[in-house]
């Protein structure tokens, strides 16, 4: 006849089966213990990722790093976009300063010879009639014609300077349009990505009518790709 088991065998053999029990039911719940471990980290904010670049600037900026870090290989076409936007804003920046620069100085020249010329061609007494009119309407062409050249420079001047106002708001957008997909843990999507080629689409065509239409001489090496 086999001993019964004491009161202490019993208990422990209780507390075993509720162990057991315990195992079961936290290895039973799906991702538990991975579910605390694939945390994702809260996104840095940009204040504290491109300080460097902020104190440089003297003002708040966007950084590269704190795109790259939040969206990975997703931050490649929003980069690119900033890159490409602020590289053309920087050529329209300058070829706006040198064309107005250039409006100025014909402004001068022109206003300068051509009144002098036609105070001349007047007044000289050896040239009279027909002569002295005719010498006086050609001067008048000339003045027209380089006048012309010179008012297609402030509109070229006009073209560069509105679109690189342009290519400044598009780059805004986009940076705090992908701030604000990182901020809600959101994704990059084809139709973000579509929305922003499309209004740099725009601005491009606008540059190239206004641009186009600002001078009677043709100027193609403008749209020749510099890079």
């Amino acid at each position: 006849m086999s001993a019964r088991p004491t009161y202490t065998g019993r208990r422990l053999s209780g507390l075993a089966v509720l162990l057991g029990a315990l195992l079961l039911a936290l290895l039973a719940v799906p991702g538990a213990p991975s579910a605390v471990a694939q945390t994702p980290a809260q996104p840095q904010s940009f204040l504290e990722v491109c300080a460097e670049k902020s104190a440089e600037r003297g003002r708040l900026r966007y950084c590269d790093d704190y795109f790259r870090d939040a969206l990975g290989p997703a931050a490649d076409p929003v980069l690119y976009l900033r890159d490409r936007i602020t590289s053309l804003r920087a050529s329209q920046e300058a070829s706006a300063a040198e064309n107005y620069e250039s409006f100025l100085t014909a402004v001068a020249i022109v206003a300068f010879l051509s009144i002098a010329t036609m105070i001349l061609v007047v007044s000289e007494r050896r040239i009279t009639g027909i002569a002295k009119w005719s010498s006086a309407t050609a001067t008048a062409a000339l003045l027209v014609i380089i006048a012309t050249m010179t008012m297609g420079w402030l509109e070229k001047y006009r073209a560069e300077d509105a679109a690189m106002l342009e290519l400044g708001l598009l780059r805004d957008q986009i940076e705090t349009e992908a701030a604000q997909v990182i901020a809600s843990g959101g994704e990059i999507d084809a139709a973000l990505l579509r929305r922003w080629n499309d209004r740099l689409h725009e601005i491009g065509l606008r540059f190239a009518r206004n641009y186009g239409s600002s001078s009677p001489i043709p100027d193609l090496d403008r749209f020749q790709p510099s890079d």
